[in-house]
């Protein structure tokens, strides 16, 4: 019997665990099986060669847990002919790379894991542990299996974004490894299913509002632009719009075609963005990271201030980016400074402007506050 040390990493002679009637299962849920395995073998290493040494006979039980957790760990919820077909195949690749970190030939045992995790999965233990290692249900493919309507599906498998034409006239760049379904648009509304990543470049008609089914969150919108981020198996969607309005709520809050209680929806404008926790049921609205200048709202020669108070720099820089400005010192109103702010990032305009006045600026979901400062130029 041999017991882990913690302080030297190594096995010793008295044990507090037996693994000689260990199997492939129970090393799945091992703290420190799972912590090798996904630290793809940066930690827990010495441990687990010592394991090895003195436990030759259940080498091949721990290959076997390993492959069954790599293959667990990225399931999805399928059909189930397709997620067993999945798992097989990422079993045979799993096993047989772990066959040759030891050895250039296959073991004499190979075959007998294969067995081994077809009568596990047959069994069911691959479902039953599948709530630990896998994430949120595949709204997406419920999502598209529920519509009555013929629809095409474009899957990016490249590693460059895709640009989608849609029948209305709008376009979507897709990003590479997401999903996008669509019809023809006949209907009252433009329905499309989102699983990944993609820009929208909506063409206005107000008789037909477009609206995408992303995951756990439904977008609606008249003609925008705007930022949609939401993977299957992911609990946190985000959405971000460039110009326009944009009504967002959850998709189990919503019928069948987007309509919802509007005390439930988010609406956002430009340079704004909202992540929604399905875990808590939450949306958090926020400025995007990088916001940017609204169209028709001149050049970078309106940034070039002299001798203009900051009360009508930050007016200035309100209407140009859609964002809301708000000083707490109003005595800063009146005071005049000069800034070449140019073409800037507003941040970076922002830090120009407290540097010049001695103040500091935070964000506060959607709002800039500016405090401190003086007039002592």
């Amino acid at each position: 019997m041999y017991i882990y040390n913690a302080k030297y990493d190594t096995l010793n002679t008295l044990t507090l665990k037996d693994y000689r009637n260990y199997k492939a299962e129970d090393f799945l849920h091992d703290e420190r099986f799972r912590a090798w395995v996904i630290s793809k073998g940066k930690q827990e290493t010495a441990y687990w060669e010592k394991f090895k040494t003195d436990f030759p006979d259940k080498a091949g039980e721990l290959t076997l847990a390993k492959s069954l957790y790599l293959s667990l760990d990225h399931l999805q919820v399928l059909p189930e002919k397709k997620a067993k077909d999945r798992v097989w195949a990422q079993l045979e690749r799993s096993i047989l790379e772990s066959s040759l970190e030891t050895s250039n030939s296959r073991s004499p045992f190979y075959r007998w894991w294969m067995a081994a995790a077809a009568i596990l999965i047959m069994a069911g233990v691959a479902w039953s542990l599948r709530s630990t290692f896998s994430g949120a249900p595949v709204e997406y493919g419920k999502q598209i299996s529920q519509t009555e309507i013929p629809l095409h599906e474009k899957i990016n498998t490249s590693k460059k974004e895709q640009i989608i034409s849609l029948k209305d006239g709008s376009t979507v760049r897709l990003k590479s490894g997401s999903k996008l379904s669509y019809s023809d648009f006949a209907l009252k509304d433009r329905i499309v299913y989102l699983d990944g990543e993609g820009y929208f470049d909506i063409v206005k008609d107000p008789t037909k509002p477009f609206i995408v089914y992303a995951g756990h969150i439904v977008v609606q919108v008249v003609g925008t632009r705007f930022h949609v981020h939401s993977n299957t198996g992911n609990t946190k969607s985000n959405v971000a719009v460039t110009s326009g309005k944009v009504k967002v709520f959850a998709a189990d809050k919503s019928d069948g075609l987007g309509k919802d209680t509007e005390s439930l929806a988010v609406y956002l404008s430009p340079n704004q963005q909202v992540v929604f926790d399905a875990n808590t049921n939450k949306f958090k609205t926020s400025l995007v990271e990088k916001p940017v200048q609204l169209e028709g709202t001149g050049d970078a020669k309106q940034f070039y201030f002299t001798n203009t108070s900051v009360g009508g720099i930050l007016h200035t820089l309100e209407t140009a980016y859609g964002v809301s400005i708000r000083s707490e010192n109003t005595k800063l109103e009146s005071c005049k400074i000069t800034a070449p702010l140019g073409d800037l990032p507003l941040f970076r305009k922002l830090d120009i402007i407290c540097q010049t006045i001695g103040a500091t600026y935070e964000v506060f979901g959607t709002e800039i506050v500016i405090s401190g400062g003086d007039c002592n130029l």
